[in-house]
């Protein structure tokens, strides 16, 4: 799961950054409302959690901007706004949950292990698309029953793509995802049309009837 903590006070940021990484999820952060403006636009997440008093605007107006994401995210607000006006306010724009600071941490990781858990109730055992399988237990992918071997980013980069089939992903959030932990040690997207590439051509001679297309300017659609 993909988090974007938006977050000005940059020690409060690391702290929560700190604990959703140690409980498993990926986490981005963005500092100004520009900054979480502008990873809306170009990336996907599962869960936005946002201050709403942020250097350049206020975290309400940012709703558009995940209101309009095809794949929408959760949302947490987490301010020290505590009137009742501000919380109905966040309610109403689409907020699944509203804390108010000062918090334990423990108490914002429950919070978004709830939100998450009503948003994913069920997670499948596989993902699949036309003859092509993903099984999500053993990260083993067939197509027509038959194994394709896949190098680890290389499985990374079709479940993502899996995961949003059918929808263009921007090659920023794919590569992002691929890179994970390693995201900050690469300065160009060379190495990601590499991998397309090689998974194209993997997925083409194993008889998959399931086309990776490029979507120029944008990114990649599986469909």
């Amino acid at each position: 799961m993909k988090i974007l903590l938006v977050e000005d006070e940059k020690l409060l940021s690391a702290s929560i950054k700190m604990v959703l990484e140690d409980d498993g999820y990926a986490c981005e952060t963005a500092y100004t409302f520009r900054e979480a403006e502008d990873r809306l636009v170009a990336r996907l997440y599962d869960l936005v959690v946002l201050d709403l008093n942020l250097p350049g605007g206020l975290g309400f107006e940012l709703f558009e901007y995940i209101k309009a994401m095809e794949t929408r995210p959760g949302a947490l607000i987490i301010s020290v706004r505590d009137g009742l006006t501000d919380k109905l306010r966040g309610l109403d724009l689409g907020a699944d949950d509203y804390l108010v600071k000062p918090f334990h941490l423990d108490e914002l990781l429950a919070r978004v292990r709830s939100i998450l858990r009503r948003r994913h109730p069920e997670e499948p055992a596989e993902l699949s698309l036309g003859n092509l399988r993903y099984q999500l237990d053993t990260h083993a992918v067939t197509v027509a029953d038959a194994p394709l071997k896949l190098t680890q980013s290389q499985l990374r980069l079709l479940y993502y793509l899996l995961l949003n089939r059918r929808r263009v992903v921007a090659k920023e959030s794919l590569s992002d995802y691929v890179l994970q932990e390693n995201v900050g040690m690469v300065d160009s997207l060379d190495y990601l049309y590499t991998h397309v590439k090689n998974v194209r051509q993997k997925l083409k001679a194993a008889g998959c009837d399931v086309s990776l297309d490029t979507v120029y300017g944008m990114g990649y659609t599986l469909h």
